[in-house]
């Protein structure tokens, strides 16, 4: 099968780019690239790098400072989930000692080091930070207390400028670093970023952005005003969490489809260069809950039958096979038994808790502003899993409100690109300080309906119309 060309740099093979802007973009002077709005010239010369320090993933991106270029694109995984998978486990790990965060801003700085080495042998002069406020603090070396007790508040406002070498960089110990503005304690520099880019790509009203990641970042900009809020949605729908979850590289499932047609309807999976299956990642999770729901496999509320039960349900007999008890749980066999890649009534218990978080998120914010989801003039799907997601499968198990799927598009890594911008104006810079300030933080933990909304949306819906998206056909 021919290569699928990446979305950041339009090659047929590449080394990770992290960029994927699918977004058709307004015409302006100031346009330049894909996806990234500038600004006038500003003087700037040199190289740069934009960081976008996610709780999973770690994102570079180097430009031409004049030429408002850019170089190259790395990514790496956060070396500090050794201390932990999510923000809460970092921030109680810093939390031990001062030995433990100076190891955890260790870890960020070395990675950041390594990652500009391996783009440019020339040190970068400027750089630019985003992250969630965990990851910023923890960067620049605050105490993480606001972080860690109600009513969570960050340690830092405006943006943090700092050299290199105070922050203990060695490659980078010349540059000028600047961490972005945070809009709270748990809706960070990152989500800003998402708001910065967003917003000068659509000028409406009744847009929402929504970065799925560990944390989901979720965004509404309303006549009234725009919300923010984050969802603890832990990294099950980056792959992570899940027995055999891992990232998007290659041999993992990144689709499962329905092959043939009822009675004799089974499974399919493809994986990520047609290589051998070794796991699955964040869009073969989503499409396999809205395949297995589909089909009658799994039920709304998430559990997963034996094979006598399923058969009972009129699930397919070949389906039905799949499902097993192996390791102390019940599982169904998405791939053939060479390979084998199971899907285990666990992970389903995952996958529903972050998609419940996501969602009752998104609906806390529709109901701060007063709107319906037929009122949202449109959706952006922003972060990594947010960029390779089908939206028909979010939209079938209801990770997504269900409108129109025109009014939905793909992003990619818009906290990257915000970043970028900031790196390239400081006109940038100072509108994310004064939106930081305007944004209103939704503490989601805090609404009387939030738990209410959790508790539902953690139930899949169910495609039952004629739909045949999850149909593979030869």
């Amino acid at each position: 099968m021919k290569n699928k060309k990446c979305m950041g740099c339009r090659k047929e093979s590449c080394d990770g780019c992290s960029l994927s802007p699918a977004v058709k973009i307004k015409t302006s002077k100031d346009t330049v690239g894909e996806g990234i709005l500038l600004l006038q010239d500003e003087g700037l010369s040199g190289l740069g790098i934009a960081f976008d320090i996610g709780t999973t993933t770690i994102a570079a991106m180097l430009w031409d400072l004049k030429q408002r270029r850019q170089l190259a694109v790395r990514s790496s995984i956060n070396p500090q989930r050794s201390a932990g998978g999510d923000v809460i486990s970092r921030i109680a790990y810093a939390g031990k000692s001062r030995e433990n965060a100076w190891e955890l801003q260790r870890l960020l700085v070395e990675k950041m080091d390594e990652l500009a080495r391996d783009m440019t042998r020339i040190p970068a002069r400027r750089v630019s930070v985003v992250g969630n406020t965990a990851m910023c603090e923890i960067l620049l070396g605050l105490p993480l207390d606001g972080l860690s007790r109600a009513p969570f508040r960050k340690a830092y406002r405006g943006t943090a400028k700092r050299r290199g070498s105070e922050l203990g960089f060695s490659f980078l110990g010349g540059a000028q670093i600047l961490v972005l503005p945070s809009i709270d304690g748990y809706v960070g520099a990152d989500a800003l970023a998402v708001h910065t880019w967003v917003r000068r790509q659509d000028e409406r009203s009744n847009v929402l952005a929504v970065d799925i990641g560990t944390n989901g970042e979720i965004l509404l900009v309303g006549e009234k005003g725009t919300y923010a809020c984050s969802a603890a949605a832990g990294p099950a729908l980056e792959g992570a969490a899940v027995r055999q979850g891992m990232g998007a590289v290659a041999g993992a499932v990144e689709e499962v489809r329905i092959l043939g047609s009822f009675p004799r309807q089974d499974l399919f999976c493809r994986t990520i260069g047609d290589a051998p299956p070794r796991g699955i990642c964040g869009s073969g999770l989503m499409d396999a809950l809205a395949v297995l729901r589909k089909l009658g496999v799994i039920e709304e509320d998430g559990y997963l039958p034996d094979r006598a039960q399923a058969g009972k349900r009129g699930v397919p007999q070949l389906v039905c096979r799949r499902l097993e008890e192996g390791e102390g749980e019940r599982r169904i066999l998405l791939t053939d038994a060479g390979h084998p890649v199971y899907l285990t009534a666990g992970d389903i218990r995952q996958l529903q808790l972050a998609k419940g978080a996501i969602r009752a998120g998104i609906e806390i914010l529709l109901n701060k502003e007063g709107i319906q989801k037929e009122d949202l003039n449109h959706i952006y799907l922003a972060g990594a899993f947010g960029s390779c997601i089908k939206v028909e499968s979010a939209l079938a198990i209801g990770l997504l409100p269900d409108i129109v799927r025109e009014k939905i598009t793909h992003t990619g890594n818009c906290a990257g690109m915000g970043a970028s911008m900031a790196l390239l104006s400081d006109r940038v810079i100072k509108d994310m300080e004064d939106e930081a300030e305007r944004i209103r933080h939704v503490e989601l933990a805090g609404q009387e309906r939030f738990q209410e909304l959790f508790l539902q949306h953690m139930e899949l819906e169910r495609d039952e119309g004629k739909n045949e998206i999850w149909t593979e056909t030869f």
